[in-house]
């Protein structure tokens, strides 16, 4: 696995069904995403369609309020999860264990990474092509996608519908109001009334 920062054009993946192209404007403050330093964008997917989207700033991504009791829970899953996976990566590798997380400049290189965050569920591995129902998160800056993988952390992620469920039980009543009542003042409808309603399982940036 090579680990490293790539910089690539948004894949469509990313790009917003309503601009036919990339994000443009911050969903909470709507600022212009090309005068942000960085931004997050989030998308659930259902088959090939996009039933959830939305771009923050870096400003704005804690617009959305994680209790302590939540942060808590998830940054002791997340470091227990990318523990075991750099365990077992060192344990099947020989030789010194140099990491290096430098910018990678090689165009393959580069898009191997970016395959590797999102052809696969981070949690479980099922591949992309096999999850009806998945979310994907992604940092950017300007029009381009950071990609970048450590033993401890990567970017973009794919999650799919099966662990999002598991990871609801670390998810506060706290967390849970406050993510409503975001979607409730951005989007159309009431919360929570839908089975694919990210209202059901919030992923923090």
């Amino acid at each position: 696995m090579t680990f490293g920062t790539f910089f690539s054009p948004i894949p469509q993946l990313f790009w917003s069904v309503y601009e036919s192209g990339p994000f443009v404007r911050c969903i909470h403050c709507e600022v212009p995403l090309l005068a942000a330093n960085a931004y997050a964008v989030q998308k659930r997917m259902v088959g090939d369609e996009s039933v959830f989207e939305m771009a923050l700033c870096e400003r704005c991504c804690g617009g959305i309020q994680y209790s302590e009791e939540t942060k808590e829970k998830i940054t002791e899953y997340m470091a227990k999860f990318f523990e075991h996976r750099a365990v077992k990566l060192l344990e099947s590798s020989d030789g010194p264990h140099v990491i290096d997380v430098s910018e990678v400049e090689d165009e393959e290189t580069g898009q191997a990474m970016i395959r590797e965050c999102l052809d696969y569920c981070l949690i479980c591995r099922t591949p992309r092509n096999e999850c009806h129902r998945y979310s994907a998160t992604a940092h950017c800056r300007l029009q381009e996608l950071i990609a970048q993988i450590s033993p401890v952390s990567r970017t973009p992620l794919m999650v799919c519908d099966k662990c999002e469920l598991g990871m609801a039980e670390l998810i506060s009543k706290e967390t849970r109001d406050s993510w409503d009542r975001f979607v409730e003042e951005h989007f159309d409808g009431p919360p929570g009334i839908e089975l694919d309603s990210p209202s059901s399982y919030p992923i923090a940036f």
